[in-house]
């Protein structure tokens, strides 16, 4: 007969046992790369906190029987709690994601977490600046969804090319807008000292909302769908639109490449870097 001591250590070792894979399903704030079952998608990521003292990168991905959800934040470096706010926006993202079956209004669940998210930001951190970019997509059979507050990045590689689908949210668009509404001049909207600052993040107290799609982007067999934080742009165009044309392989051995090339690459200051790849293997 098996003592009752032995039993309680067989229940410490499956509870120790469970706990770790539970952590090994979670790494540095997003969920491990998986393959949809059935679903023609692959999903994978990486992430590097490059020269930077913390890794201020947030992200996720969500497979539901309506759709996919993709998301990464980049926390405001320059705000103490830069890490603390990108976890909030993913985790009310997903939260409020898994609530409901959001595809009868997929931008107001855009809006409406992007809101709440901007709320708990502020409730938690009260007068202290704090705050963070999000991005996030969600794709439903081969119609893409996204949301933008930053200079976080969404684009799709097809045919050998990257194309921008959101325009960062910072000085540097809003002068080039002023400057093609004739309100101001050419030297005004090249030679602003804070062109990189941000108009527009989750945690600011002026939040008004995020930029939505205005239609979904119908996706093709082949195509590769690209999250990712500023960081990511230590690799220039040409260089990423290389890494991402290898063949054959896996979205998480691409993320990965990506990744080491930019530890490889020989430049004094890194950011933090994060990127989601969702190959798109067949309609």
């Amino acid at each position: 007969m098996i003592s009752q001591t032995v039993i309680i250590a067989i229940l410490i070792i499956f509870l120790a046992a469970l706990v770790a894979f539970s952590l090994f399903l979670r790494i540095n704030g997003g969920f491990i790369k998986k393959k949809p079952k059935g679903s023609g998608i692959d999903l994978g990521n990486a992430q590097y906190i490059g020269t930077r003292e913390k890794q201020d990168d947030s992200f996720a991905t969500y497979v539901s029987p309506y759709g996919t959800l993709a998301i990464v934040a980049d926390g405001i470096g320059g705000f103490l709690n830069g890490h603390l706010a990108s976890k909030i926006a993913v985790d009310t993202y997903l939260s409020e994601f898994k609530k409901n079956d959001v595809t009868g209004n997929i931008n107001y669940y855009f809006q409406h977490a992007s809101k709440t998210a901007n709320y708990e930001i502020r409730k938690k951190f009260e007068d202290i600046p704090c705050g963070t970019t999000v991005v996030g997509t969600i794709l439903i059979k081969n119609d893409l969804y996204w949301v933008s507050v930053g200079d976080s990045i969404i684009a799709l590689f097809r045919d050998g090319r990257i194309i921008p689908i959101n325009r960062k949210q910072n000085v540097e668009n809003w002068l080039e807008d002023q400057y093609f509404s004739g309100k101001i001049s050419r030297e005004d909207a090249l030679d602003h000292p804070q062109s990189r600052r941000l108009m527009n993040y989750v945690g600011y107290d002026g939040f008004e909302g995020a930029e939505v799609s205005p239609r979904p982007v119908t996706l093709q067999k082949g195509d590769k769908v690209l999250l990712y934080s500023d960081g990511i742009e230590t690799l220039n165009q040409i260089e990423l639109e290389t890494l991402l044309s290898r063949k054959k392989a896996s979205a998480n051995d691409l993320a990965e490449d990506i990744i080491d090339a930019i530890k490889r690459k020989n430049v004094k200051s890194k950011d933090n870097a994060t990127i989601i790849i969702m190959s798109i293997n067949k309609i």
